[in-house]
């Protein structure tokens, strides 16, 4: 090898250049649908903490249901209930990676 070689950079032929562009095509999709499963997750979470809210959480009038605390606030059972769907919300996410 001269002198001259060592300092080129190695030229790919077409088909060498088209196999790199198909695998970067890819990972770029598998990246993709790991993100949509992540928002997936996340916007089934967010809908079931809404409908435990919802459920849970009214303006009291004193004479509603057991599961009523005074001033419309959470009942620690409900509280309770988001924080686990939050929990395996994130735990499915992963979002401690980094």
């Amino acid at each position: 090898m001269t002198t001259k070689e060592i300092g080129k950079p190695k030229l790919l032929s077409k088909r060498e250049l088209e196999l790199q562009e198909v695998k970067y095509i890819y990972s770029l999709r598998a990246e993709r649908d790991e993100l949509q499963e992540q928002l997936n997750t996340a916007g089934k979470a967010l809908t079931e903490i809404a409908e435990i809210m919802a459920n849970n959480i009214h303006k009291c009038n004193y004479s509603c249901d057991d599961n009523c605390v005074l001033n419309g606030s959470l009942v620690m059972y409900s509280v309770e209930k988001i924080q686990s769907v939050i929990y395996s919300a994130l735990a499915e996410i992963g979002g401690d990676d980094e």
